[in-house]
């Protein structure tokens, strides 16, 4: 097992960054930062901080802190050595950088990537951040010759000898960490390098080191044994273990120093300057030679008191010290010790890191005795389940992996039928298993069956319930999610209720008893504790309401469930749910809020089900930002975490990728995907009835551009290729569009923009009513999104027929609304085409400032000003009545007060004599 670093304090590199800032800022300038963002002094040390937030839950603290700086200046955020930055400070970097938009604000990080191992997880993270359209990368070359001497001379106070030059440039090879190292100690006097010092980075790091007295040497391995910052009187405690005084060790501290090996690390600690110094170090210690130190550094850390963070702190190293010590048992109390405290402290990581070390040490401490083994298998079962909240997707799935590896089913087989379930599970969330888990949901209830009243016989049927929903075998899925509820009834398992009642409730997720059934899901997981359970409870409840057309209550279930999940530090399921998020705030036009929901997203997600998921989200985001470019790169990171996405119907991949494509003007590959993809998705009605209208969009995008050929053959081919997906849907059941309930209004606004699609491939006239009609169900529905989109086509099917601008201003202007209220930029540039060349103005009318109102129009209140200045504009009644959310014969009414209060007869004088007097201002033509 590997050597487990001891816990950090987070967001370590942004810390020392703000608190640099507050050091040297004016105090006006500092003030106003820390007057915006209330909770900085839970994050600064330098205010007397101590974190009383999870790490997840200190993120807007540290985006506040950022934003309030970018507020007062341009900031330049600069994290060196980003390799060496703890999680979370990696975490809100991604997650600053993810919300780029036109802040003056840039972050620039470095790392060396000759020091990311394979496998370290710096490299799946700069794999991430790289495919953000924001971040670039700039790979620095070697040095030459010239600008090798130019360091040295830095370094050095004055120009280096040539000789001296030469060496360097060899031994570094051109690298300029190796240049600074070699150079440490050496004065502008020295012509050469010392002798037998490799050219590598570890050589370099022990060349310096080497030229410290002896004395010296021994303390910095002593210090390297610690494995992080210690104190100095620890420091000396152990070295006198070790026959070196305290003066010794701290006139070594001093020479390492002033070598530039050893510095002070947030005050009263020391540490070395470049950390990996000290795995080097730790290295040269012969077999066995390390084991006493370890055991010094134990004896001192035992005698020290310490609660809370350096409480878990402390156990931490302890744990590894005495691992170090080859003291196993040891190290397993203080491992399971630390877990505990972590648990308490709700500091969810640290809890899975010692639970994982528990774990490897567990059979080395412990005989094969029956109890040994049942112990054992309780440990591995909490690391799992601590490991699925934080997004340990491998780690868990290896928990459950050594747990059967562990069990008899002979003389345990609820527990090995609870192991069999879930390793299925974590195979599946994986990637590993993309079908559903017959072999295993089956062999799980086998061996419950000599147990009909156990929580363990209920699981395992609702899971066999699941695996026939998910494939369309309803009648099987009810049955045995009837046996499931019977069992967990025998039971009184609030977990087995919980899991009886959600596999119900997707059996019967049509029929009006799923309301009962999916709440009732929800009611006793809230009573396990369990908050995987509570999410599985809430996905489906959720799912349940949308089938409904209850959209506001799924979104609010959701954000609810995301705020909690933050709350508690419970980052893997945050991101499920903060996925589920973004694709429903999407429906509704709340770009914005999805796109928070996005960034949380893309920080947390560590499993690839949920991290595909996430990506899906973002895709769709970026699409309709029309940044294509990022949207290419979070599907093509969501196929590799998924190869078989879009046939997983869990994920509902095939309308994000149908409108990614139409968006890239591949509409034909669009309609493929549909269509082959269309009977796995036939779980979810809703999601194909959403295919069906994407395949008429697509269809009519493909035929649009062929008619602007005159490629009569494609025209031909996507109506060929529409048919066939209609054929598909009808094929399924239920029928296209059959809504389950009559407050749902979300399937007749999707059949409505179908409709008018299918109408656009075909090329029938007029569509206009057509689109009128999608318009004004989308808005019912609240769908801005494929309201802006039917509003956008309403104005070109009304400026195909002939109509006057006048009516076709009034939906023309209200996409344009619409889709600058959601950031939809080539949804814009589209309207703002249209509008051209139909000579329409986009802006609103503006009223004056009051003072300025001509002596004809003063006695107007404000709402007949704003009346008259749409009048000016040129606007039908109808358009007046959108445009201020009123009835026409509101309008009517002040219309008729307008032309009283001025002496005029009709619309058309009053707007000439507001013409002639310069009122309003500003009004388009």
């Amino acid at each position: 097992m590997g050597t487990l670093r001891a816990v950090d304090t987070p967001y370590v590199a942004l810390i020392g960054a703000v608190e640099g800032w507050l050091e040297s800022a004016e105090s006006a300038d500092r003030s106003t930062v820390l007057d915006a963002v209330p909770a900085a002094n839970e994050l600064l040390p330098a205010l007397s901080g101590q974190p009383t937030r999870s790490m997840v839950r200190l993120l807007p603290v540290v985006d506040g802190l950022i934003q309030a700086l970018v507020a007062v200046r341009p900031t330049v955020l600069v994290v060196d050595d980003v390799q060496w930055a703890d999680l979370a400070s990696r975490d809100a970097i991604t997650y600053l950088v993810a919300g780029f938009r036109s802040q003056r604000f840039a972050v620039v990080a470095t790392y060396r990537d000759e020091e990311l191992a394979p496998g370290d997880p710096m490299h799946a993270w700069l794999a991430d951040l790289m495919r953000l359209p924001s971040v670039s990368s700039l790979h620095l070359d070697r040095m030459s010759r010239d600008e090798t001497e130019q360091q040295l001379s830095m370094l050095l106070g004055g120009r280096p000898d040539p000789h001296l030059v030469s060496e360097v440039v060899r031994r570094s090879a051109g690298n300029p960490y190796f240049s600074e190292l070699l150079a440490r100690g050496l004065t502008v006097a020295d012509e050469d390098l010392p002798t037998g010092l490799p050219a590598e980075l570890t050589g370099a790091l022990l060349a310096a080191w080497q030229r410290l007295p002896a004395t010296a040497r021994e303390v910095m391995r002593l210090l390297a044994v610690a494995g992080r910052p210690v104190t100095s009187a620890d420091l000396i405690e152990v070295a006198a273990s070790r026959g070196i005084g305290a003066e010794a060790v701290t006139g070594a501290l001093v020479e390492a120093t002033q070598g530039g090996i050893c510095v002070a690390h947030g005050g009263a600690m020391c540490w070395f300057r470049h950390p990996l110094l000290a795995e080097v170090l730790n290295a040269t210690f012969v077999p066995g030679e390390a084991v006493p130190i370890h055991a010094a550094w134990a004896k001192t850390l035992e005698a020290r008191a310490g609660s809370g963070i350096d409480g878990l702190q402390r156990l931490g190293d302890l744990a590894r010290h005495y691992e170090g010590a080859d003291n196993p048992a040891a190290s397993l109390e203080a491992s399971l010790r630390a877990a505990d405290l972590a648990k308490q402290l709700r500091a969810l990581p640290e809890e899975a890191v010692h639970l994982r070390r528990a774990a490897g040490l567990w059979p080395t401490v412990h005989n094969a005795g029956t109890q040994a083994v049942d112990a054992e298998l309780d440990l591995l079962e909490r690391w799992a389940f601590v490991s699925s909240l934080v997004g340990g997707g491998e780690e868990t799935l290896a928990a459950w992996t050594r747990s059967s590896q562990l069990v008899d089913e002979g003389r345990d087989p609820l527990r090995a039928s609870r192991i069999v379930r879930k390793i299925a599970g974590y195979e599946w969330m994986t990637g590993r298993r993309s079908g559903e888990p017959f072999d295993a949901s089956e062999r799980a209830v086998k061996l419950c069956e000599p147990y009909p009243d156990s929580p363990e016989y209920a699981a395992a049927l609702a899971d066999l319930s699941e695996c026939h929903f998910w494939t369309d075998s309803i009648e099987a899925a009810q049955r045995y999610a009837e046996e499931s509820l019977q069992a967990a009834r025998r039971s009184g398992s609030h977990e087995a209720l919980s899991k009886a009642y959600i596999a119900l409730a997707d059996a019967y997720i049509r029929d009006e008893r799923a309301d009962h059934d999916s709440a009732e899901g929800v009611r006793h997981a809230k009573l396990t504790g369990d908050s995987n359970e509570v999410t599985d409870a809430r996905n489906i409840r959720g799912g349940y309401l949308l089938l409904r057309g209850r959209l506001a209550e799924a979104i609010e279930i959701e954000e609810a469930a995301l705020r909690q999940c933050l709350d508690r530090g419970e980052s893997n399921l945050a991101s499920f749910h903060a996925a589920i998020v973004a694709r429903n705030l999407l429906m509704v036009g709340r770009q914005s809020d999805a796109d928070r929901a996005v960034r949380e997203g893309l920080t947390l997600a560590r499993v690839p089900h949920n991290s595909t998921h996430v990506r899906l989200a973002a895709a769709l985001l970026a699409v309709r930002c029309g940044h294509l470019s990022r949207a290419r790169l979070h599907l093509q990171r969501a196929k590799e975490l998924i190869p078989d996405l879009e046939d997983r119907p869990e994920l509902t991949a095939p309308p994000v990728l149908a409108e990614y494509l139409v968006a890239n003007r591949e509409p034909d590959r669009a309609l493929e995907l549909l269509a082959r993809t269309m009977v796995v998705q036939g779980v979810d009605p809703r999601i194909i009835d959403e295919m069906l209208m994407w395949g008429a969009r697509s269809a009519a995008e493909m035929a649009e551009e062929a008619r602007d050929r005159r490629d009569h053959a494609r025209i031909t081919h996507a109506g060929e290729l529409l048919d066939r997906i209609v054929e598909i849907r009808h094929g399924l059941q239920p029928p296209p569009f059959e809504p389950l309930a009559a407050e749902d209004l979300i399937l007749p606004a999707l059949e409505a923009v179908y409709a008018a699609e299918t109408a656009r491939c075909l090329a029938q006239s007029p569509t206009s009513a057509l689109w009128e009609e999608a318009v004004q169900r989308c808005a019912a529905a609240g769908l801005q999104w494929e309201e802006s989109v039917a509003s956008h086509q309403w104005a070109r099917a009304l400026l195909s027929e002939g109509a006057s601008r006048a009516v076709i201003a009034a939906p023309l202007r209200s996409a344009y609304g619409l889709a600058g209220e959601m950031g939809a930029s080539p949804l814009r540039r589209e309207i703002e085409t249209l509008a051209a060349l139909a000579r329409i103005s986009l802006g609103e009318p503006e009223l004056p400032a009051i003072d300025k109102v001509p002596s004809a129009f003063q006695a107007l209140t404000k709402r007949e000003q704003e009346i008259l200045s749409h009048l000016v504009a040129g606007r039908t009644y109808a358009e007046i009545a959108a445009a201020l959310f009123i009835s026409k014969k509101t309008v009517s009414v002040h219309v008729s007060n307008v032309l009283r209060k001025t002496g005029t007869t009709s619309g058309r004088e009053v707007a000439t004599l507001a013409g002639r007097l310069g009122y309003p201002p500003g009004q388009p033509s």
